[in-house]
């Protein structure tokens, strides 16, 4: 890849790191290493091609909210999408494509945290269904507004909070409007409040939230960090309409953070990889990675709203390297060879 993708993939990881530090000492030097280099890098980029150079890091946050299209960096032809920016412009909040780009790469370390938080907690749970159980409580609180102890030592819930505790953390303070803290209720991950009457949420919901869940004033809320909620709860929503379209035919087991094995009934099975990627080129880099970890070629299963996207599929298709076993499919796609011949229909 180009020299300047990935001077932007550093911006992207200095952006992350940065949005990190509590605020109001965000802009307060010293700046995180990687905030500091990514910004000198981008001016001796500017310079060496005689354009403007931001004159700060706050001047480069601001730049980060323009249309990546605008910057003066040699991108491959459709690499990144037309509407990609590193900071949404109403939230002020890194975007998805700022996460994927920080991914990108051998120095590339948000997803890979996420999969290797997911990798210990399968170590510690030992029992493959123990994992699930843990697992699948994460892709169902990415974040507890009011942490309720009564609940979560009953009987049915104890042996797993024990487990998946200590993943979380104190809800940034970023998150918190006027001491109330919110979230999507379609993606279950952290929203607020933009000017108008619309919403912003770390998922990115193409169409608006369905509403926002509000903790006023909550008590000590928690959450997971960022990698664990935007790479594993978020894809997690297209795995749980595979496991409902595939009921009763297939057993999805979870192996990793979006990585499932189908198992059939006759006990044979296939790796798939379930993702939820704004830009195409960055699915298909990642797919290819995780393809050669494979025995057989990997299935990609990402939701019908964004495979059937215009240009998504000839994308992904496009930055697929030669030779690489990667087969891209929707939820429909899929699923619908299971769902032509389910167990017990009578064919015509």
């Amino acid at each position: 890849m180009s020299p300047d993708f990935e001077l932007l993939a550093a911006v992207a990881r200095g952006v992350l790191d940065l949005s990190d530090v509590p605020r109001p000492a965000a802009l307060r030097l010293p700046y995180p290493t990687s905030t500091q280099l990514a910004f000198d890098r981008v001016v001796w980029t500017c310079l060496k091609q005689d354009r403007p150079a931001p004159l700060s890091v706050p001047d480069l946050l601001s730049r980060c909210r323009d249309l990546l299209t605008t910057w003066p960096l040699a991108l491959p032809p459709g690499v990144l999408t037309d509407d990609a920016r590193l900071i949404d412009r109403g939230s002020a909040e890194p975007t998805r494509t700022c996460a994927e780009l920080a991914s990108y790469g051998r120095l590339g370390r948000l997803e890979q945290g996420a999969d290797r938080v997911i990798a210990d907690l399968a170590d510690a749970c030992g029992a493959p269904e123990r994992f699930a159980s843990c697992r699948d409580f994460l892709i169902a609180h990415p974040v507890i507004l009011n942490p309720d102890s009564s609940k979560l030592m009953r009987p049915a819930t104890i042996r797993t909070w024990r487990l998946v505790r200590e993943l979380y953390e104190p809800v940034p303070e970023n998150f918190s409007t006027d001491h109330t803290v919110s979230t999507c209720t379609e993606c279950l991950l952290f929203a607020k409040p933009t000017e108008g009457a619309g919403a912003w949420c770390e998922g990115e919901c193409k169409k608006p939230p369905g509403g926002l869940e509000k903790a006023e004033v909550p008590k000590h809320p928690i959450a997971l960090p960022r990698a664990v909620r935007l790479f594993l709860t978020l894809p997690a929503r297209t795995e749980l309409a595979l496991r409902e379209k595939l009921a009763g035919w297939s057993g999805l087991v979870p192996t990793g953070t979006g990585s499932l094995r189908l198992v059939h009934e006759n006990g044979t099975g296939r790796a798939v990889r379930v993702l939820d990627r704004e830009q195409p080129a960055l699915a298909a880099f990642r797919a290819s990675e995780l393809a050669t970890l494979e025995d057989s070629p990997l299935d990609v299963v990402m939701p019908d709203a964004v495979v059937d996207r215009p240009g998504y599929r000839k994308a992904f298709d496009h930055n697929l390297p030669d030779g690489a076993l990667v087969r891209l499919r929707s939820v429909s796609e899929f699923t619908a060879p299971y769902q032509n011949d389910r167990p017990g229909r009578t064919r015509a």
